[in-house]
Formats: C-alpha cells, sequence, structure tokens
C-alpha cells in the first residue's frame, strides 16, 4: 500500500467492495484523522504517510534512509539533547519485530529554536506468512501536554518546597490538599486537614463581618487578600497574611480556592519592638544631661553611645542648691523598653533624693527599695553617685556594683580606685552599701568613670579593650576637655574592634580639676 499507486479492482465477494476501494476507503479514513501514521518496508522504504505524519516528517521523507532519519528529523532522548542512534529509533526497532508503546520522542530541526514533543507507538508490519515485512508508526504531538506538565510539576515542586502555607479547597470550603509548611506552620497533618473546613485554624478573635466579606470577595470571583489571626493546633496563635484566590470552571464559578498563609507573626513582633524601641530611645535620650553644668575650676562632660536604639547605660550631672554637684553613672542590665523605663525611674528618684540628702549610700539604699517594690528582681540596676564640692575640691561616693572609677593626677598616673561599695540595685530589699570620701582634690586631678561597655569590647582576636587601654587613652588625652576626652574613650574603642558590630553601650565620663586655689 503507497499513496502513490492503487490496487487493481479485485471484487471481495464476502463484502461486495473491491480491494482498491477499500484501501481508498482506509486511506482516507486514515487522513482525517489527527494521529500521524506512517508505514515503512523492511528496508525502511515508506509505504504509507497519512496527512497528519506528512505534517511532521516533510514531503522529503520518504527519499531517507533509516540512517537518515535522527539528522533529517532531530531525534532526541527526554534531555532534548542526546540524539537517538539509528538503532534506537523506535520504528527501526518495530522493523526488527519489536513493539513500542507510548514512548515520548522530541524532534529539533537543524536551525529550529523551539521543538516538538510526540507520543510514539510502533508495532511490526507482519506479511501473511507471519514474517515481519517492516513497521508502522503512530504518533501525535503532545507538545502543549508536556510543557503543561513541567509547569504543573515545577508549581507541584515550588509549592512543596514553599515556606508559605498552600492549601486548597473545593467549592464547599473542603481541604483537598495541603503543603508540607502547613503542617509544619499549623501543626495539623496532611491526613488531619484533608477533608476539614479551614475553620480548624478559626481562632475566634474576628468577627463574623470579615468571614462574610471574605465569602463574598472570592465567591464573586475575586481574590480576597488580608492580615488574619488563626490558631495552631497547639493553641498558639499566629498572625497570617492570607490570600484566597479562587478558581472558575468553565461555567465561570469556582470550582476550588487556592489559600496561601504567610506567618508573619515574627514581623508583627519585630514591628512591635521596633515602635517600643523608638519609644524606649525617646526615653533614654530624655535622660542624658543636655550639657554639663558650669562649677568653678572644674571641667565635667561625658559622653554615651547607645549599641542600638535604646540601651541600658545612662549618666547624669545634677547641680544642687548649696552650689555642689552630684554626679552619675549607671548601667541597667537587659535593653529595650523595659530598661528604659526602669532607668528613667532610677533617674526620677535620684533626682528626688539629692534635694534631701547628700548622703550618696543613703540615696542607693532608698532608689533600691523603690526599685524592689516596684520591679522585683527581673532587672537590676549598677549605678555609681558622687557628691562633689567644688570649692572644697571634696568629694564623697558610694557604688552600688558599677565598675570602678579612678582619680588620676597631672601626669595621668591613677591615684586612688573608686571601688563598688555595695551590691547592684533592685535584687535585694534587705540593703547596705558603704558611702566613702577621701582627700581633697589637686589641680590636674582628674576622676575617670566608664560603663563595662569600654573595657569589655573584642577585636578580631578575641582580645579584650581592658582597663588598661582606657586609661592610656585618658592619659594620652588628658589635656583635653573633658568632653573631648571621653568622645576620644569612644573612638578609640570603636578603632580597637575594627568598626566591627557594637555589641553594648559604650559611656564615660570625666571630671577635671582645674588649677585654682583651694576654698
Amino acid at each position: 500500500m503507497t499513496n502513490s499507486s492503487r490496487s487493481e479492482e479485485v471484487p471481495d465477494a464476502n463484502r461486495g467492495i473491491c480491494t482498491s476501494s477499500r484501501l481508498k476507503l482506509l486511506e482516507s479514513t486514515l487522513d482525517s484523522i489527527d494521529e500521524a501514521v506512517l508505514v515503512v518496508d523492511r528496508n525502511g522504504r515508506t509505504l504509507f504517510l497519512n496527512d497528519a505524519a506528512r505534517g511532521f516528517v516533510g514531503p522529503d521523507f520518504e527519499t531517507l534512509q533509516p540512517s537518515e532519519w535522527t539528522t533529517a528529523l532531530g531525534c532526541c532522548r527526554d534531555d532534548e539533547v542526546t540524539p537517538y542512534s539509528t538503532e534506537e529509533l523506535p520504528l527501526v526497532r518495530a522493523m526488527r519485530g519489536e513493539h513500542v508503546r507510548d514512548e515520548d520522542m522530541f524532534l529539533r530541526r537543524q536551525g529550529e529554536a523551539d521543538g516538538r514533543w510526540l507520543r510514539v507507538n510502533c508495532a511490526p508490519l507482519v506479511g501473511s506468512d507471519g514474517r515481519v515485512e517492516g513497521g508502522i508508526l503512530s504518533f501525535r504531538d503532545i507538545t502543549v501536554r508536556k510543557r503543561q506538565g513541567e509547569v504543573m510539576q515545577k508549581f507541584h515542586l515550588a509549592v512543596q518546597r514553599s515556606t508559605d502555607c498552600v492549601f486548597i479547597t473545593d467549592s464547599t470550603g473542603r481541604i483537598e490538599y495541603v503543603n508540607p509548611a502547613f503542617e509544619a506552620t499549623t501543626g495539623y497533618s496532611a491526613r488531619e486537614a484533608i477533608g476539614q473546613e479551614p475553620r480548624i485554624l478559626k481562632s475566634g478573635l474576628h468577627g463574623r463581618n470579615l468571614y462574610e466579606k471574605l465569602w463574598s470577595t472570592i465567591l464573586s470571583g475575586n481574590v480576597y487578600s488580608g492580615t488574619i489571626i488563626n490558631r495552631k493546633k497547639n493553641g498558639e496563635l499566629f498572625h497570617a497574611e492570607q490570600t484566597i484566590t479562587p478558581i472558575q470552571n468553565s461555567g465561570r464559578r469556582p470550582s476550588h480556592f487556592v489559600t496561601v498563609v504567610r506567618d508573619i507573626t515574627e514581623l508583627k513582633r519585630a514591628q512591635a519592638r521596633e515602635i517600643e524601641m523608638r519609644l524606649a530611645q525617646k526615653i533614654q535620650q530624655s535622660l542624658y544631661p543636655r550639657g554639663a553644668p558650669a562649677i568653678e575650676g572644674f571641667d565635667i562632660g561625658g559622653a554615651a553611645y547607645p549599641a542600638d536604639a535604646t540601651g541600658g547605660d545612662y549618666f547624669d550631672f545634677i547641680p544642687l542648691a548649696d552650689g555642689r554637684i552630684c554626679i552619675a553613672i549607671g548601667d541597667v542590665s537587659g535593653h529595650g523598653f523595659g530598661t528604659a523605663l526602669l532607668m528613667a525611674e532610677a533617674r526620677a528618684y535620684l533626682r528626688s533624693l539629692v534635694n534631701t540628702t547628700f548622703d550618696s549610700g543613703e540615696i542607693l539604699r532608698r532608689i533600691n527599695a523603690f526599685l524592689c517594690a516596684d520591679s522585683g528582681a527581673e532587672r537590676f540596676i549598677t549605678l555609681m553617685v558622687l557628691m562633689l564640692d567644688g570649692r572644697k575640691r571634696r568629694y564623697t561616693y558610694a557604688s552600688a556594683g558599677h565598675l570602678p572609677g579612678y582619680l588620676l593626677d597631672a601626669e595621668g598616673e591613677v591615684k586612688s580606685i573608686f571601688d563598688s561599695t555595695g551590691m547592684p540595685l533592685g535584687l535585694f530589699p534587705e540593703y547596705e552599701v558603704e558611702t566613702r570620701g577621701g582627700p581633697p582634690l589637686t589641680p590636674g586631678d582628674m576622676m575617670f568613670f566608664m560603663t563595662d561597655g569600654v573595657n569589655e569590647t573584642q577585636n578580631m582576636a578575641e582580645e579584650f579593650f581592658d582597663r588598661s587601654r582606657a586609661l592610656e587613652v585618658v592619659k594620652r588625652c588628658r589635656l583635653l576637655p573633658a568632653a573631648e576626652i571621653a568622645e576620644s574613650i569612644y573612638a578609640a574603642v570603636r578603632e580597637f574592634a575594627a568598626n566591627g558590630p557594637q555589641t553594648d553601650d559604650i559611656t564615660a565620663v570625666i571630671c577635671k580639676c582645674l588649677p585654682g586655689e583651694q576654698a
């Protein structure tokens, strides 16, 4: 049977139709179907091509030898690159007597940007004597389906690996599919969720209006987006950005709903912390003195550099009615809004108490009593309070667990140390702290106080800046104004850390005794 020749008309005794007519009817039938059909003899010579096949292989196919089929048609394997060898071609295998079922083949002719996918079936052409006389090939174009399948496979893989929860419900709201992220986030396994309604996530914190709006939106074919508070299987609440997309059928009615849920609980918490930090920053900034008070015979300065928006360090200069000045430096454990409030509370107590007593130890005892009554032992404060009489050039101080301070002479050498005289504040209601004094200050003397962000800063070699380096900076810069010395300490610490992340607040206070007669 060929397209170009027809057999002589031989009457069919059984059906009354001649053989040539039957062949014409068969050819006409094969030409009318979408399936491509190709028949070759045992040598690969074309016996028949229907119209669908001719559109694929081209008019020159009948002149080709089997060894030329792969190159001429661009026959490739699943990777769309590796060519078939002649012996591997499905039609050649059929010519050897093999049956080939539903094998996918990729065709990309030379010069074509895109190729086509075929689903191939082959069978041997067997003669009346049972011998293989050739091969029959049928195939159809599955390019669109193949590409869609690849897209769906990628989509499925993306959904499976997504960190967002994805679940699909039918038109009645019954869950048909959940991805692994749904299980990880909500605590419900796929087995527990499928067949249920999304109401298993309902927190009970939203009114009916929200859900009525949601259903009204998606049933009308529109996408719903909103932030909803959901509940996990263990009862824990979580905030979710939720998008529900209706999938419509041919009748333009929703048949399924695809819901994507992104857990934004941590984002919400971060936003809350950011708001808290901004409030705390305002509080913290209001605690620092805007400038050092002028006191005859002294130059006083300080600088504080928080590690983040709000820190736990504090320093203060409080002028007193009799001409004396209170110098304070402290550090609250922790960071954040609570820390800022606690320091603001301690500052308020301090500023109130310095007008009722000049005894630094008594001031710390009273502050401790207030803090223990108000805040318990969740946080504590180290605080040094020094009373300076500028006219007599004398001082008294008490230190509630704060870092040692230093008294240096005019050459920058340490004369004495302001050691801690009591426990940190806010830990124990029963509290004792000692008030200490020292000899009169002499011209050129300098008091230096700091917080642990100075001496505990580390460099890349994990070495600490330590107190000796801090004292060396003060000694080297001793002729500068007090405020500039404090700033120089910060600059030296940051240089030591190679400008790496600042992990703690850095605060320094300097009080210089200037030349002049003692009262």
